[in-house]
């Protein structure tokens, strides 16, 4: 019983920290690259050479993904810090709180 409350608080807890995550990297992106390559060069000091480079590009990807995740991405500025201002028949407006401009789509 121990064992399946342990891992229930443990998703809980993974499914938390992910959403930190993509709030911290939407807000400065360059996280992901500082992240990214210098958690491969530690584990390929800690290791081999190419198994930090997995590492890295799966630090890279994996962040990458938390940033647009759940959101919209900018035609104007790439920013994907918007906020959806209109939805009509499956196709959304949304507003980039950098740019200010307008985008659409579904």
């Amino acid at each position: 019983m121990e064992v399946i409350i342990s891992i229930i608080v443990g998703l809980i807890v993974l499914a938390f920290l992910y959403g930190v995550l993509c709030v911290v990297v939407r807000k400065w992106p360059a996280i992901i690259w500082i992240v990214g390559i210098g958690g491969g060069l530690l584990v390929g000091i800690a290791s081999s050479w190419w198994i930090g480079a997995i590492v890295g590009f799966f630090l890279i990807g994996f962040l990458g993904h938390a940033e647009s995740s759940d959101g919209h991405r900018c035609a104007h500025c790439g920013s994907y810090d918007t906020t959806v201002t209109k939805k009509e028949n499956g196709i959304e407006v949304w507003q980039c709180n950098k740019c200010e401009q307008f985008t659409s789509g579904y």
